[in-house]
C-alpha cells in the first residue's frame, strides 16, 4: 500500500513538473515568435498546445478513474477517453506536418523529407484505425501484439526522422536561440527512440505500474526546457544587442557589400528606432526605409532585426 501511494505521489509530481514547464514553454515560444518573427516558433505553439491538451486529458482520466473505481464500472469513461485521446493524437501529428511544411526544412535531403511525410501519414492512419475500433467497428487486430509493435516502430521512426531533419536544417546564419531550438528539439526526438523501446518492455514484461505516465512525456519535458533556454537567450540578445553592436566595422560592411545608407540603417536599428523614427531622423519616407531594410536583410541573410544585429555583430 505504501508503495502504491508513493507511486501516485511520484506521478502527481511529474505531472506538475511537466505542466508547469509546458505552460512556461508556451510563453517562451510567444517571446521567441515576437522577438524573432520566425514561423517555426509560431507553429511550435500549436504543437505544444495540442500536446498539453493531450496531457491534461490523461491527467483528468487518471483522476476520474480513481474516483469511479470506488463506485463501480467506468466503461463510459474508457470510451470517451479513448475517443478524445485518439482525436488529439491525430491532431498532434497533423500539427507536426504543419510545422515541418516550413521552408526552413526544404534544405534537408529529399529522401528524408519524403520519409517524414510517409511516416506522419502512417501514424495518422494508425490513429484512425484506433478511432474506428473505438467507435465500435470491431477492428480486433488493433489490440494484437504485432500491431502494437508496428505502432511503436512507426512513431519511433517518425520522431527519429524529424530529429534528423531538425539537425540538418540548422544554419550558421540562424539566430542562436533558433539554433538551440532546432538542436534541443532534435536531440529530444532522437531520445524518443530508445525510450519508446524501454516503455514497450515495461508495459509488456514488467509489473511496475507507472501509468498513466508515458516516457514520451520525458521527451516533452526536455523540449520544454530547451524552449525556456532559447527564450532566455533571445531576451539576453535583445537586452544587449544595442549596446554591444556599436559602430559597424569596415570589414563587416565589405563582407556583406553594404552601402553607406544600409550601414546607417543598421546603426539606427541597433538603437531601437522604428521605421517611422528612422524615416523622420533621415528625412526620407517610410517606404524608402522599408526598401533599405529589406535590402539589408537580403544581403546579411537575416529574417528579423535581432538576427540582423547578431549576424553583423558576430
Amino acid at each position: 500500500m505504501i508503495g502504491f501511494r508513493t507511486m501516485r505521489h511520484v506521478i502527481l509530481l511529474v505531472y506538475i513538473l511537466i505542466f508547469s514547464t509546458g505552460f512556461a514553454s508556451l510563453a517562451g515560444l510567444a517571446v521567441i515568435a515576437s522577438r524573432l518573427s520566425h514561423p517555426f516558433a509560431k507553429r511550435m505553439i500549436v504543437v505544444q498546445g495540442v500536446f498539453l491538451a493531450n496531457l491534461a486529458l490523461v491527467a483528468l482520466y487518471y483522476y476520474l478513474a480513481q474516483v469511479l473505481s470506488m463506485v463501480g464500472s467506468d466503461s463510459t469513461l474508457e470510451f470517451w477517453f479513448g475517443l478524445v485521446s485518439t482525436l488529439l493524437g491525430i491532431l498532434l501529428y497533423a500539427s507536426l506536418w504543419y510545422l515541418l511544411r516550413l521552408k526552413s526544412f526544404s534544405a534537408g535531403p529529399q529522401t528524408l523529407r519524403q520519409a517524414v511525410w510517409i511516416l506522419i501519414a502512417s501514424t495518422i492512419g494508425i490513429h484512425c484505425l484506433h478511432l474506428a475500433d473505438t467507435l465500435g467497428l470491431g477492428l480486433a487486430f488493433v489490440h494484437s501484439p504485432l500491431f502494437q509493435i508496428a505502432t511503436y516502430l512507426c512513431i519511433a521512426l517518425t520522431l527519429l526522422c524529424i530529429g534528423l531533419l531538425l539537425f540538418l536544417s540548422i544554419r550558421k546564419t540562424d539566430h542562436p536561440a533558433l539554433r538551440l531550438l532546432f538542436k534541443g528539439i532534435g536531440i529530444s526526438c532522437l531520445l524518443f527512440v530508445p525510450l519508446s523501446a524501454v516503455e514497450y518492455l515495461l508495459a509488456n514484461a514488467s509489473s511496475f505500474s507507472y501509468q498513466p505516465l508515458s516516457l514520451e512525456y520525458v521527451v516533452n519535458l526536455l523540449i520544454n526546457i530547451t524552449i525556456l533556454l532559447a527564450a532566455v537567450k533571445v531576451l539576453e540578445k535583445q537586452s544587449g544587442s544595442a549596446s554591444a553592436f556599436g559602430q559597424l566595422s569596415e570589414q563587416t560592411a565589405q563582407r556583406f557589400s553594404l552601402t553607406q545608407r544600409e550601414q546607417e540603417m543598421a546603426t539606427l536599428i541597433a538603437q531601437g528606432l522604428t521605421n517611422k523614427e528612422i524615416a523622420f531622423k533621415l528625412g526620407i519616407s517610410e517606404a524608402t526605409v522599408r526598401t533599405h531594410i529589406y535590402n539589408l536583410f537580403q544581403k546579411v541573410g537575416a529574417q528579423s532585426r535581432i538576427e540582423l544585429l547578431n549576424l553583423l555583430h558576430d
